[in-house]
C-alpha cells in the first residue's frame, strides 16, 4: 500500500496510507506526471494557465482556489466552505460510520480527543432513550 510523508504543522511529521482505489488513481497520475523522487511534492502546480507543470509543489492557496472553482461548477456556495471544512467532514463521515474517537484522533494527528471533537459535525438529537432516562 502507497504511503506518503506529510509534513504537517509543528514540524510533524508522520506517513500516512491511502485506500487502494485511491493509490490507482496517484499511479496514474504519476505516470503522466512522472514523479519519482520520494523528496518531490505529490502534487504539483501548473505554470498559469498552461498543462506545464512548475516542479513546485501545490500551495495552500492554490488547494483553496482549486476548491472554490470546483464549488462554483457545482453550484455551491464557495465562501462557505474552507480547505479545513474537508477535514471536518472526514472526520464526522468516520465517527458516523462508529470509528472509534481515538482512531480519528490520531488520523487527523491531534494530541487531545478535545480537539478532534470540535470537528464532530453530527447532528445532536434527543431521542427518545434519552427522555425516558429522565428522573421524575
Amino acid at each position: 500500500m502507497l504511503a506518503r510523508r506529510v509534513d504537517e504543522k509543528g514540524g510533524k511529521v508522520r506517513s500516512i496510507p491511502c485506500r487502494a482505489d485511491l493509490q490507482q488513481y496517484i499511479d496514474e497520475y504519476l505516470s503522466v506526471v512522472g514523479v519519482v523522487d520520494p523528496h518531490t511534492p505529490l502534487f504539483l502546480s501548473l505554470v498559469r494557465r498552461t498543462e506545464t507543470m512548475s516542479g513546485r509543489g501545490l500551495t495552500e492557496n492554490d488547494l483553496l482556489r482549486m476548491l472554490k472553482r470546483r464549488l462554483k461548477a457545482a453550484g455551491l456556495p464557495a465562501h462557505v466552505f474552507k480547505c479545513h471544512s474537508l477535514r471536518a467532514s472526514t472526520a464526522t463521515d468516520l465517527l458516523e460510520q462508529g470509528v472509534e474517537l481515538a482512531d480519528v484522533q490520531f488520523l487527523l494527528g491531534h494530541s487531545d480527543p478535545r480537539t478532534t471533537k470540535l470537528y464532530d459535525r453530527r447532528k445532536m438529537q434527543v431521542t427518545r432513550n434519552i427522555v425516558e432516562r429522565i428522573s421524575i
